[in-house]
Order: C-alpha cells, then structure tokens, then sequence
C-alpha cells in the first residue's frame, strides 16, 4: 500500500492566489490608497471639493479638506477637481509610492477678484485681466465680477467691451444706478467715436 497524501481544496486555492499576488506584485500591479488635501489661496481647507483621479477614482473633501480615494493602482493619471465657486483643477499625477499625499491649491473667485483689485490699484492691468478672466471662467452670472471685468475693459480703453459687461450685469438684474448711468456715459462715448 502506497502512503498517498491527500491534498485539501482551501490549500490549492490559497496556494494559487499566494502565487498570483507574488506575480501581480513582480509585474507592478500594486495598489495603494492615495491621500490629498485641498486648500484655497489663504490655506484655508475647501469642503466638499470632488477631486477625480483617472476614470475610477472620485472622492469629496471633509470638512479639513482632506480626501482619500481607495486602491489605486501605481501609474500615471489625470486628476481634477470641482466645486461651486471654485476654479477647477486639471492636473497629472504619477502614483508610485504607499503613503503618497496629493496636494491641491485651488482659488475661489472672490480670491481672484481680490488679486485683480490689488493688480488695478498697481496699474498692472495684464494681470488684473488674467485673474477677471479666471474669475469669469467659475461663475459668468457674478455681478460684482462684471464690475471688475468693466473697469478693467474701460482702463484697456475697450469701451465696447466695457458696455457689454456692464449690459450684463444689468440683465442679470443689478438696480445699481451708478451702473446705469456709467452705461450711458460709455454709450455716448462710443457713439461720439
């Protein structure tokens, strides 16, 4: 009689998956959870800003505005972010080591409106152009933006731009009457032109 061992089924199986995470592990599939932190332009957290990494990865920030998206493999990805008056956020991160930190810094539009009052003051109208811009680009119904896309417009001497945002602001329902009659004013200008 031959002394046969027999082999249980929980040994073959376990056996099979030790082999295929050594193998998964030698060709770079690895995974790991990724953290990251989203801040505005005064290091203040930003809660609730959804951050997507590839095309699987989602996550919102907490209230510390920190995020964490689970099993990620290593590799190259495109990350981005939203939320409601916020700039976006597009990027490109490579994950390649456990315990790695993504960091975000990311502008609401009353801080670039505040970076385009500071560039107005200093005559720097390229500048304050760049950062109305990005501004417009987060909200394009914000009246007080309008404002600063207009005097940055007239102080370029592009009335006619100027007219257009002040016309906006106006159809999005601004009773201002100083903006009424800088309209006129504008108006007469171009005419007299």
């Amino acid at each position: 009689m031959t002394n046969k061992k027999i082999v249980s089924l929980p040994f073959i199986i376990f056996t099979i998956f030790s082999f295929l995470s050594c193998k998964t592990a030698e060709f770079g599939f690895k995974t790991t959870d990724i953290n990251g932190m989203v801040y505005d332009f005064s290091n203040r957290p930003v809660f609730n800003y959804e951050v997507t990494l590839g095309k699987r990865h989602f996550g919102n920030t907490d209230i510390n505005g920190r995020f964490t998206l689970s099993n990620v493999p290593f590799g190259s990805y495109k990350i981005n972010g939203s939320k409601t008056g916020f700039e976006n956020y597009d990027g490109e991160v490579v994950i390649k080591e456990k315990g790695q930190i993504i960091y975000i810094r990311i502008p609401s539009q009353n801080q670039l409106l505040a970076i385009a009052d500071e560039a107005l003051a200093a005559n720097n109208l390229t500048l304050a152009e760049e950062m109305a811009e990005r501004a417009y680009q987060i909200d394009k119904n914000n009246i007080e933006m309008l404002f600063y896309c207009t005097t940055i417009s007239f102080r370029q001497n592009n009335f006619k731009k100027a007219a257009s945002f002040l016309e906006d602001a106006i159809n999005l329902g601004s009773k201002d009457y100083y903006v009424h009659k800088f309209l006129s004013a504008i108006k007469e200008m171009l005419n007299e032109n």
